[in-house]
């Protein structure tokens, strides 16, 4: 058995180990154009083949800027609105045009150049005065809306064909590389990075892995120094025993197979059974050992039947447990645990009891006698998430 549940939670955390791999894997193949760009380093714009533009990392120091043609705002609560990206006319080449992207961090910078190229161009000054915005980026086709704001700034409607041929539909975003932002690839590395790191631990831990601690040590607890001569019996146990969901059971012991969470009890030191249901679907188990280390054990379920099979199933293997909940034995469990199932049963009888004396004191009357208390297998109400 104990081998088997070693397999179990080494093939759990393997599966998670190659989960966490993959993802990295995933991660690292989405932002691998644009991490192999960064490794790259961007190409000179000024030096770059003006046919080979699209898609290429760059880098530029720009000192003209003609116009600009676009820009995206942002609205605050107030109302205010601030320019967050706004897109200008560069030169490119030798006698070409394109636009270049810039987000706030570098707006003051393109509109300095940008009121520098107008003053040389109105006559206002003799020579540009040195300003200049230093930008790194992809370049990528602009968009039918783009091409329709900087046609109409550049009046690309009366230009000869030559002259539009001049004008490329080409965009520098500063700041993005291979269709994602600097920070974006940084981020995806250092994720990659974590899930690679996590998938290792859990591959170490896998193969490192003992199987689940509690049947081990509740065996020590309760046998001492005689729990390896119960091991054979607790193998015949596991093949013998079909499973029901996460559930083992016979009349002498319950075992629910659940990974590193498996746990194991003598039949006998089970006092309480109940089902929850909600966000923990399932079916509890309370122990009054006190070798069991902790007193709930919580058998996971699929579904409601599922969670009725499996009290169904222990319902006959389990002849000294109480069966559903009532509030009102909750005080009882945690005071004396070890007495909670005859304290109960004592309760019952006494109530069955003194009902059947109310019974024989109204014989002929119309009255009915008083309800007894749930029994043993009455419906469960539910109890609070244990």
């Amino acid at each position: 058995m104990f081998r088997q549940l070693q397999r179990s939670v080494r093939r759990k955390k393997l599966v998670r180990a190659a989960v966490l791999f993959a993802l990295a894997l995933l991660l690292l193949a989405l932002f691998a154009p644009g991490l192999a760009a960064m490794v790259r380093g961007p190409a000179d714009l000024y030096a770059a083949d003006i046919d080979g533009l699209e898609g290429r990392y760059v880098a530029a120091r720009v000192d003209i800027i003609y116009d600009w043609y676009a820009e995206t705002v942002r609205r605050d609560s107030t109302g205010t609105e601030q320019t967050v990206r706004r897109n200008y006319i560069i030169p490119v080449g030798s006698s070409q045009f394109m636009g270049l992207d810039v987000d706030t961090a570098r707006l003051g910078e393109a509109q300095a150049v940008l009121a520098s190229t107008a003053a040389v161009m109105e006559g206002r000054a003799g020579s540009l005065d040195g300003s200049a915005v230093v930008v790194r980026g992809t370049i990528r086709r602009m968009d039918a809306q783009e091409q329709e704001f900087y046609r109409s700034v550049t009046n690309y409607g009366s230009l000869t064909a030559d002259d539009q041929a001049r004008f490329l539909p080409l965009v520098l975003v500063c700041g993005q590389v291979g269709g994602y932002t600097e920070q974006t690839l940084q981020l995806g590395v250092l994720a990659a990075a974590l899930l690679a790191l996590a998938g290792l631990a859990a591959a170490v831990r896998a193969v490192t892995s003992r199987g689940p601690a509690q049947p081990a040590a509740y065996l020590m607890a309760a046998a001492g120094e005689q729990a390896p001569l119960l091991w054979p019996e607790l193998d015949e146990f596991y093949r013998q025993t079909p499973p029901l969901g996460h559930l083992r059971a016979n009349c002498r012991w319950v075992l629910c197979e659940n990974g590193a969470d498996s746990w194991l009890l003598y039949a006998p030191d089970v006092v309480w059974v109940y089902r929850v249901q909600g966000r923990r679907r399932g079916v509890v188990l309370c122990a009054r050992s006190p070798q069991a280390r902790r007193r709930r054990y919580f058998i996971p379920a699929a579904s409601p039947a599922e969670a009725d099979r499996i009290l169904d199933r222990l319902y006959p293997l389990l002849p000294n447990a109480v069966f559903g909940y009532q509030p009102a034995w909750e005080p009882l469990y945690r005071a004396h645990p070890g007495r909670f199932s005859a304290d109960i049963r004592a309760e019952q009888q006494a109530a069955r009891e003194a009902a059947a004396r109310r019974a024989a004191e109204t014989a002929g009357s119309a009255a009915a006698p008083a309800a007894p208390p749930a029994q043993p297998g009455s419906p469960p109400q539910d109890p609070p998430d244990t």
